[in-house]
């Protein structure tokens, strides 16, 4: 296998990884077979997928081959881009692991910089994270089937100062998990969303 060189100075964790770990955890997967190493990240939103591409190209100086997936549920076709890339998959598992049931956020990334901490969140928030009107009102969840990793999460948004609870039996099996913003202004003006249209809904139901 042919060992692709990576650009200069991409061992650092900067905010640009910070946002590529989040989006890896949430709609994508970092993953072995056989003799390949893959990256892989899948999302109907064409700015999420545009946005990694750019950070995955900043970070690492790869280019990221593009293909079409068929949705299991909608049989809609979803696009993902992908990276074969040993040393990326070696340097991205500094930080995190990336199996849905049990992925788990690592020292480093928890004590990182306030700005690296944010990207992360704004990431992960843009992929699994929704905001969900309660009357007039709405509510800012964070979901996972995995609770242990969401205490994670929930610990990197409690360092901003913002409030949060756990809540449980969300999703068709009622076996996921959910962080609650309860500081939702504080969210919003901190944290927030990158995605426009989630920040939009959540500026809209705030008063």
């Amino acid at each position: 296998m042919r060992i692709k060189k990576l650009k200069s100075g991409y061992e650092k964790l900067s905010t640009e990884k910070s946002r590529i770990i989040a989006h890896l955890i949430g709609d994508g997967c970092v993953f072995k077979s056989n003799h390949d190493y893959n990256i892989k990240y899948e999302v109907k939103d064409k700015e999420l997928l545009y946005s990694f591409e750019k950070d995955m190209l900043s970070v690492y100086g790869l280019k990221l081959t593009k293909g079409l997936n068929k949705s299991g549920k909608t049989d809609s076709m979803i696009p993902f881009v992908r990276l074969r890339s040993k040393l990326v998959y070696e340097d991205l598992h500094k930080y995190a692991t990336y199996y849905s049931a049990d992925w788990t956020i690592k020292d480093e990334l928890i004590h990182s910089n306030m700005s690296i901490k944010r990207e992360f969140l704004k990431a992960f928030f843009d992929d699994e994270g929704s905001v969900v009107k309660q009357g007039k009102y709405v509510q800012v969840r964070l979901y996972s089937i995995n609770i242990d990793g969401l205490k994670k999460n929930e610990k990197i948004i409690n360092f901003f100062g913002i409030r949060t609870r756990i809540s449980k039996g969300y999703g068709l099996s009622r076996n996921v998990y959910a962080i609650i913003i309860k500081d939702k202004v504080k969210f919003s003006n901190i944290i927030g969303f990158n995605l426009k249209r989630k920040q939009e809904k959540l500026e809209d139901g705030l008063f």
